[in-house]
């Protein structure tokens, strides 16, 4: 018998007990305590796209990186003009000459833009005409409410498309909770409040209804984590009679606090090959294409929370932005790994992490999900680095390039100790990884010959030129623990330099694993793979 099993064995000797906690409520559920609203249309991108789109160049896929409610939003990125946003076709749900209330939440992934929900439509005599719905501006981090009860559609009017857009800029955001219902209706949107042990249906108190929550979700399951996270109320991972029957004791002030019975966490770093064996295991296990299954969302998989965060840069005498990928299950008594991961010219912290079609998230989330790969925390940062420009110019101006090269000691100076502060990381270079793409795949192996003692694991995806330094170390205690280079044989854009890095390192004796893609070009094809091969591969050699 179980622990909990024995624990709830214990409690139901008391009888009276569960039938209070079963019975005296009925069929009561947690929406009992909610307004009954019907909605003509109700898109909330859980499991898929609802059928938007990109609009013009944009991208727009599910994702489940910032969610305003539940598991999933719409992410809109690769945007050109501030027009190009996420659209989706109307047909016939609403009709000309009538009013609706319109609702959407959305999130600026960067900047502060003038958000708009617009309607495209045609009139009687074919001209295409756009409708502004609602607007107002949006910050970084948090959601925003577009709303308007009684907007009237035109008389004569067809071919209705529901746009969202900025007015002006091309940033990425996000899209949650499309809502379009009976004219007049009120569509009060609210984010859902810090997580309360007890209170499943997240109103603020734990009362009957709770119960009857937990009671449903013992007999149907729970298909929100926070819901099952909030029922755990003794905390020991397993949802179960015990707790259903702790959230009565607590309603009926038989208890005024729920017992803690979390296990013990250690911490996550730490590996079990040596150098050597970790070298041979990867180049006997590399692949020139992640598996598709290893960028797909799977059911039961937590793949942990991206959140968008600053630090102070001594070197750019600023702030400067940077996304943070938190594991499942983040829990600050434990201490992990940390990889950085940087960007290249001309790109941002979103690059790498949030940017449609990246799969950053799902294929570290799989890895670990699979056993394949250590807990942690992923790092990504603007790393253009300069107190007099805000980005880079151009490839061959002056001041471009030192603000990436300032980047070599600024992610040593400002982000590491500003991350080791605020996070609960495992410190050491035996816990540290560094790798980038393209211009963050060469800052990436000048981090790693420059600071040996802070940095164990360095890679570079297809990395720019421009590396000096002696391509080796004082020492084989100095090397890393891994080494990878990845290189694409379709890569016209920074050919011959990944070959030559290679051969640089191989000339003076120091161990590395050369990844040269088939078909690899200068953009995902080659990050993806790289990716998938560099996770497995760190925070894996016994220290």
């Amino acid at each position: 018998m179980s622990k909990k099993t024995k624990k709830a064995a214990a409690m139901l000797a008391t009888g009276s007990l569960l039938c209070s906690a079963l019975g005296m409520y009925g069929t009561a559920s947690a929406s009992a305590a909610e307004d009954d609203v019907s909605y003509i249309l109700h898109d909330t991108f859980e499991s898929g796209s609802d059928d938007w789109s990109g609009r013009g160049s944009a991208s727009a896929e599910r994702s489940d990186s910032s969610p305003f409610k539940g598991e999933g939003c719409l992410l809109v990125g690769s945007r050109a003009s501030s027009w190009n946003g996420a659209q989706k076709e109307l047909g016939s749900i609403v009709s000309a000459g009538k009013e609706y209330s319109f609702s959407v939440c959305v999130q600026a992934m960067s900047g502060k833009p003038q958000m708009m929900l617009s309607l495209q439509y045609n009139t009687a005599d074919g001209k295409t005409e756009y409708g502004h719905i609602a607007q107002g501006k949006a910050e970084a981090g948090s959601y925003l409410q577009l709303a308007e009860t009684n907007y009237a559609i035109p008389e004569g009017a067809s071919d209705f498309v529901l746009y969202v857009e900025t007015e002006s800029g091309t940033d990425s955001f996000c899209v949650d909770e499309v809502v379009i219902a009976e004219a007049g209706t009120v569509i009060k949107e609210k984010a859902p409040g810090k997580m309360i042990l007890g209170d499943i249906n997240s109103d603020g108190i734990i009362n009957s209804f709770d119960v009857a929550a937990a009671r449903s979700g013992l007999v149907s399951g729970f298909t929100d984590k926070n819901q099952k996270k909030a029922a755990d109320v003794d905390r020991d991972t397993e949802f179960a009679m015990a707790d259903v029957v702790l959230i009565s004791e607590f309603v009926h002030g038989k208890i005024n606090e729920f017992p803690d019975n979390s296990p013990e966490v250690p911490s996550v770093s730490g590996g079990t090959y040596t150098k050597e064996e970790l070298l041979d295991h990867i180049n006997s296990t590399l692949v020139n294409n992640e598996p598709m299954d290893s960028r797909t969302e799977k059911p039961g998989v937590d793949y942990g929370t991206i959140k968008k965060s600053k630090y102070f840069s001594k070197k750019a005498n600023k702030e400067k932005p940077y996304n943070i990928l938190l594991p499942a299950n983040y829990d600050p008594n434990k201490k992990y790994p940390v990889l950085y991961l940087l960007h290249g010219f001309f790109e941002n912290e979103d690059r790498m992490m949030t940017q449609p079609n990246m799969y950053t998230r799902q294929i570290i989330g799989n890895a670990i999900a699979e056993g394949e790969a250590k807990e942690m925390i992923v790092v990504v940062p603007f790393i253009f680095t300069s107190s007099t420009l805000d980005n880079a110019k151009d490839f061959g101006d002056a001041a471009s390039n030192e603000g990436y090269e300032n980047f070599v000691d600024d992610i040593v100076d400002s982000l590491m100790p500003h991350i080791e502060e605020n996070y609960s990381v495992a410190t050491g270079r035996e816990n540290t990884a560094v790798t980038g793409f393209s211009m963050g795949g060469r800052e990436s192996l000048q981090i790693g010959m420059k600071y040996p003692d802070k940095f164990g694991y360095v890679g570079a995806i297809c990395p720019a030129p421009g590396v000096v330094g002696s391509f080796k170390w004082s020492s084989p205690e100095e090397e890393p623990y891994f080494l990878m280079i990845t290189g694409g044989d379709n890569d016209n854009v920074v050919t011959p330099f990944p070959s030559n890095y290679h051969d640089n390192f191989t000339k003076n004796g120091v161990p590395h694993v050369w990844q040269y893609i088939k078909g690899g070009a200068h953009g995902d094809n080659s990050i993806h793979p790289a990716v998938y091969n560099f996770v497995r591969a760190i925070f894996q050699v016994a220290t």
